[in-house]
């Protein structure tokens, strides 16, 4: 009938594409400001490019879950580098990257509307197309072409769990299809794989039970069917790199480190924590909204204890609100579930299960969680965004479906349409102004001019490659180190690394074999400015205008002079404090600088220990507390590196 059908085949692929709309926006956008993948984002770009080069990647990324058990690996497969790929070697590194990982999220949206629509018809199409825009609303334009596995998954996940409830419904033609999206997650990265082998039978299951029972003919058919030809021959090719590199690569395969080391390390999330979590994003307030998105999972570190180290997260719901909210909603997906069934609505019932069980699950994969050195962060457990998206529109499917059978005549099955299309529209308007989630890769946008500013001074290196990048200084998390690789891969300067962890990462051919002349380091801050060591510095670039650096430069080396000549008095300082400043009193400017590059002088000033009084403020700043403010300002960005190469410093 026209309710079951929908609106045309035209109509609905305008919908898809206002669905889709915030993703070609948002990367256009990237496009006109020029951006690039930044710290981990070209960490993964890098084996993005390195696809059917003589870097060929045929493993993921490496994981952080390597700190944890105390040995090098690396996600299984490079599927998602592959898919990315393409892109990557017909555009520039910002392009590349925006337009590829945008891509797979298009096609994610577009193939979840039209596996939905087979599942059942337009009144299950309409649903998890209201999915796709809220699920895309809630990352913000930013994240919607982030290739950090975090992000770049959550709507491939979503497009999984459309996908089981074809499975559910025993639809052969989407094994083929669990197999390759499962595929593409966990190949991507390693921690969907517990949901994925706990949430899968239950889809399974479904399926026998309403098709129970099945005659051991129909299995053997099955097994000799197409469909099973074509999944196997999925399966093979998907999986054929990482069982390459199992079978030939150095040492031990990485598909045996992953499956020795499946218990994980001493510390998981566990199963207190983790109901919170779940409950926190899925069954409480804030769900999976924006303003949740971000502050819903602190990131947290161990908390020492006589028992060894324990992981307690702060502001997530009590124990109490946990344990009711979570039966809450399990409970009413199980009646609702009953309910469908009972009226012939076998799709909207078995999905109901689905999302029941999800939740469920949802808590078994987070408590058994690994987490490593760093402790727990938000993005550890992001595909429970996903899920609580499902979880929401899977409820209000049920719930409308059974309004509309028990008031078909009335006006109310009449407005689900203008009400779904209706907040389509409101969630895809809203997503397209600019948004950057604060997390991951995205929060370190801020160092794109200064990377910006330093791609220009990095083709000397191209006169002394190979070189050997050292990372042995580089801060957990830095935004920089990574960057730089990206754009001396994009000038074709080859460049090595001695770090195992860097070549598990980036590829056994890029490990230093000797043979370089050339060995360039980064520091950043007053590190970098202070540098008096035997390397020379061949690029420096900061974040701030060139008049605001001048200005910054001055009015600290006037205030480094202070302290040498007797002008800036400086007293009541703690022991550990006292020394560099009495090495300043008695003229050493290498002490004074350090003093106010690294920000001790301005707190000394603000604490009224340190007495600049003496000194006028150097134009343009009306106060010494504006001075601080610009001096911090200017070192906190500044980035340099340096070579030690008699060519490169000559």
């Amino acid at each position: 009938d026209a309710a079951t059908e929908g609106p045309g085949r035209l109509t609905r692929a305008v919908i898809v594409a206002v669905v889709v709309l915030p993703i070609i926006a948002a990367v256009v956008r990237a496009l006109r400001r020029h951006w690039f993948p930044i710290g981990d984002d070209a960490l993964l770009y890098i084996r993005v490019r390195d696809v059917a080069t003589n870097h060929h990647p045929l493993l993921g990324s490496w994981t952080s879950a390597s700190l944890s058990v105390g040995e090098h690996m690396n996600n299984p497969g490079p599927i998602y580098q592959d898919l990315v790929a393409p892109f990557a070697h017909a555009f520039s590194p910002g392009p590349g990257a925006a337009i590829g990982v945008g891509s797979v999220n298009v096609a994610a949206i577009v193939a979840m509307s039209a596996i939905s629509r087979r599942i059942g018809q337009w009144r299950a199409q309409r649903w998890f197309l209201l999915a796709g825009a809220a699920l895309s609303w809630t990352m913000g334009s930013e994240l919607l072409f982030d290739i950090w596995q975090a992000h770049a998954l959550m709507l491939p996940f979503l497009l999984y769990l459309v996908l089981l409830i074809a499975v559910a419904e025993a639809k052969a033609w989407a094994v083929p299809w669990v197999l390759g999206i499962a595929s593409l997650l966990v190949q991507t990265h390693i921690s969907y794989a517990y949901i994925l082998v706990l949430l899968t039978p239950v889809a399974i299951v479904l399926a026998w039970y309403d098709n129970r029972p099945v005659p051991l003919q129909s299995m053997r058919s099955a097994l000799r069917s197409r469909t099973a030809a074509v999944s196997g021959a999925v399966v093979g090719v998907l999986w054929a790199q990482p069982i390459i590199e199992q079978l030939f690569g150095e040492g031990r395969g990485n598909l045996v480190r992953l499956a020795t080391n499946s218990g994980g390390g001493d510390v998981t999330v566990g199963f207190g924590n983790a109901a919170k979590i779940v409950a926190g994003v899925v069954a409480l307030p804030p769900w999976w909204l924006r303003n949740g998105f971000s502050s819903s999972v602190p990131s947290t570190r161990f908390t020492d204890t006589a028992d060894g180290q324990v992981l307690v997260v702060p502001g997530l719901p009590g124990a109490t609100i946990t344990v009711i909210a979570l039966a809450a909603l399990i409970g009413a997906l199980v009646l609702l579930a009953r309910a469908c069934r009972r009226i012939g609505q076998r799709t909207a019932a078995n999905a109901c299960v689905l999302a029941a069980a999800g939740t469920l699950m949802t808590v078994v994969c987070v408590g058994l969680l690994t987490v490593g050195v760093v402790g727990l962060a938000a993005h550890h457990v992001r595909w429970v965004w996903t899920l609580a998206v499902f979880v929401h529109v899977i409820i209000a499917w049920a719930v409308v479906t059974l309004a509309t059978h028990r008031w078909s005549a009335a006006v109310l099955p009449r407005l689900v349409d203008p009400a779904v299309l209706l907040a389509i529209g409101v969630l895809a308007a809203a997503n397209i102004p600019f948004y950057a989630q604060k997390q991951g890769p995205v929060s370190d946008a801020g160092s794109m001019p200064a990377m910006r500013e330093i791609f220009t001074q990095l083709a000397p290196l191209a006169d002394d490659d190979p070189i050997i990048f050292r990372t042995d200084n580089v801060r957990v998390f830095e935004p920089y180190s990574a960057t730089v690789m990206m754009r001396l891969q994009e000038l074709g300067i080859e460049f090595r690394v001695t770090d195992e962890g860097m070549v598990r990462q980036l590829g056994n051919n890029r490990r230093a074999d000797g043979t370089e002349t050339t060995t360039i380091f980064q520091l950043e801050r007053s590190a970098a400015l202070l540098y008096e060591g035997p390397a020379c510095r061949f690029a420096v670039a900061d974040a701030v205008t060139g008049t605001e650096a001048a200005a910054a430069s001055d009015a600290a080396e006037r205030l480094a002079i202070g302290l040498t000549d007797g002008t800036i008095d400086v007293v009541g300082l703690p022991e550990e404090e006292r020394v560099r400043a009495d090495a300043a009193a008695n003229g050493d400017l290498a002490a004074a600088r350090s003093l106010v590059y690294e920000g001790y002088l301005g707190r000394w000033s603000a604490d009224a220990v340190a007495d600049v009084s003496g000194l006028t403020p150097a134009p343009p700043f009306a106060t010494w507390g504006e001075a601080f403010l610009a001096i911090d300002r200017w070192v906190s960005s500044t980035y340099g590196l340096f070579a030690e190469s008699p060519v490169i410093c000559t």
